[in-house]
């Protein structure tokens, strides 16, 4: 079944370049076609220098692989949605995988207007149900806490002695205080706090918990400096507003708390989703990898995209047994080890070099050897695999030889038995035997001893065939050539029969004449065999357009149901042939032969046995008629 396309959404939002990357590496894998549509939104309008590099480069690569580039543009005269053209997408092919970044999720690229592409799973699955979407986390330059992202791959979080960490807390207070100023006449003072609430939850989302307890502090005093009477003072004659002052510190220290615990939480499940979706990806990979050799290569392709780190898979080596007890230790030189262990025992080791600091966390660490434990389990099926294989090989083997010696064993006893028989005859009994007994049994010693020979012969050239020791030695040859050495080989048993030729004198065929002779002259044996005595054998040469075919006609009772395929499988006979059956191997050969020209042989019954032997034209050789006189 050719496997569905690939569908694969960029956009300038800085993660085109890692999307490209990922879907060639899956098109690689699974040998699909793939195709890029690229949405044009109103953002890119205003993107950085980097992220239209970014996207540029992105596209210039998917060209360059052959994927077909499809550019959408969303604008205000665009009959429909963004989702809607995607989807339109999906259904103009056969699409069985979409693949877009998590960080175009949750972007509104026109206000009232666009769709928020986090809903691109449920509007997909509406209209192309059989699709599968998979949503790429972006690769995060920087960690802000062990085994914390922090949540896209912009510059790490300020410092907190530097102005950048300050001036939004700076700035929402001075928002928050001209708000209150603007509005202050209309309001009771104690109403103007609720929007330095909201301006301690902005900051709280956006910065730590430091700085949110600091902006809370510096609503009170900026609120009870400038809007409590008396203004201008840190004293309110009013007891309430000491009231206002603590419930308001309480309640902005909670919210502070709990908007940077559900952000951290946040930033957790984000790191958790990256790592799961990396032993994913690993795993879909694994599945197609049949040799050690691309499952290697896969596996430091996932090392290399889960933690940005190089690494080398060394097979047959095995850790010391202190190794597993040092491997969550953070090592000086970045350097780790992860053992590749598998239920029949240890099979190698993944070696990281210079794994990044800020990459040598609990997390990282586990996820390296769970990308170790599923390449193992890799190894493990195809060493399996490898030994499934040799096992039948060796069973078909032993099928092969006992069918040989019994085949041999009964076709090479009888004649020898036979010649030992009438030689003991003729020493023995020389005086007492009258002069036509001798002579017959002398031919019966001499046929017998012919027929050891043409089974001999038939062995040795059926083993040659198979094991590729005869090499193809074709020309154009004329038919009548070819018939005429055929019956000549095979005159010994065809005086008692009429064989009509339907064949051009002046065709020619493309093919070894010595091996289609001995094709021909075993078809012709083999009708002899099968025909009632003064039968019609028909021999017939047809051109085709795209072949040439050998057929060979008898009279005989033809082929039982079953035997179209069971009379090329060598010493098969046929029960009913008696002791005219043959060696068994006659149209075993043929079959060889016909393969041997990329050819095949075919058995059907149509008033007696038909046996047909098409043979390709050459691609390379022009036809004679087609050569210049």
């Amino acid at each position: 079944m050719t496997p569905g396309m690939l569908l694969v959404c960029v956009m300038a939002d800085g993660q085109a370049l890692q999307l490209v990357r990922h879907a060639r590496q899956l098109q690689q894998a699974r040998g699909s076609p793939w195709r890029v549509l690229h949405l044009d939104t109103v953002s890119a309008r205003y993107a950085s220098q980097a992220v239209r590099q970014d996207l540029e480069q992105a596209l210039q690569l998917a060209r360059a692989e052959g994927a077909q580039i499809v550019h959408s543009s969303l604008n205000m005269n665009a009959g429909g949605h963004l989702m809607t053209q995607i989807a339109q997408q999906a259904q103009g092919g056969v699409v069985s995988d979409v693949l877009l970044g998590d960080q175009a999720t949750g972007t509104v690229y026109w206000p009232g207007f666009g769709e928020r592409l986090s809903d691109f799973t449920e509007v997909l699955g509406t209209s192309v149900p059989n699709a599968q979407v998979h949503v790429l986390v972006a690769q995060r330059r920087q960690r802000s806490a062990p085994g914390l992202t922090t949540g896209g791959w912009a510059a790490q979080r300020p410092a907190r002695w530097s102005w950048r960490y300050w001036r939004l807390p700076l700035a929402v207070l001075l928002a928050c205080t001209a708000l209150c100023a603007v509005i202050a006449s209309h309001l009771h003072p104690i109403n103007l706090i609720l929007i330095y609430l909201v301006g301690v939850l902005y900051v709280a989302l956006m910065r730590d918990l430091v700085a949110s307890v600091v902006t809370v502090l510096g609503a009170i005093l900026i609120f009870d400096w400038i809007f409590v009477a008396p203004r201008w003072s840190l004293k309110p004659t009013d007891p309430e507003y000491f009231f206002t002052f603590a419930i308001t510190l309480c309640v902005g220290l909670a919210v502070s708390r709990l908007a940077v615990r559900a952000r951290a939480a946040a930033v957790t499940a984000l790191a958790l989703a990256d790592r799961a979706q990396s032993l994913s990806l690993l795993a879909q990979s694994l599945s197609t990898a049949r040799t050690p050799e691309d499952i290697g290569r896969t596996l430091l392709q996932a090392v290399e995209r889960g933690v940005g780190a190089q690494g080398r898979m060394l097979l047959g080596e095995v850790l010391p047994p202190d190794a597993p007890m040092h491997t969550l230790v953070p090592s000086p030189d970045g350097v780790y080890r992860f053992g590749l262990n598998a239920t029949s025992g240890a099979l190698g080791v993944l070696q990281v070099d210079h794994l990044p600091a800020e990459r040598q966390t609990a997390e990282d660490l586990h996820l390296l050897q769970a990308l170790s434990n599923q390449a193992a389990i890799a190894l493990d099926r195809c060493n399996a695999d490898l030994r499934s294989q040799q096992t039948a090989i060796q069973a078909e083997t032993e099928r092969v030889r006992n069918t040989l010696l019994a085949g041999i064993s009964h076709d090479f006893r009888t004649p020898l038995t036979a010649i030992i028989g009438a030689a003991t005859t003729v020493l023995t009994q020389g005086h007492q035997i009258t002069t036509g007994q001798h002579d017959a049994l002398l031919h019966n010693m001499l046929d017998q001893a012919q027929r050891l020979q043409s089974l001999t012969s038939d062995l040795l050239d059926l083993a040659r065939l198979q094991d590729g020791a005869v090499r193809l030695d074709c020309e154009w040859c004329p038919v009548g050539e070819l018939v005429r050495d055929a019956l000549a080989m095979a005159r010994g048993g065809m005086d008692a029969y009429r064989v009509d030729v339907q064949a051009a004198e002046d065709d020619v065929v493309w093919c070894d004449p010595r091996l289609v002779t001995q094709a021909m002259t075993n078809l012709l044996i083999n009708a002899v065999q099968h025909s009632p005595p003064q039968g019609r054998i028909v021999v017939s040469v047809r051109l085709g357009a795209d072949d040439w075919t050998l057929s060979v006609r008898d009279q005989g009772r033809g082929l039982l149901p079953g035997q179209e395929t069971e009379v090329f499988r060598k010493f098969y006979r046929d029960p009913t042939a008696g002791s005219s059956a043959g060696t068994g191997l006659g149209l075993a050969i043929c079959d060889v032969v016909a393969r041997l020209h990329g050819g095949h042989i075919s058995a059907h019954s149509d008033g007696g046995a038909v046996f047909e032997m098409c043979i390709p034209w050459p691609a390379s050789e022009p036809r004679p008629l087609e050569l210049p006189e």
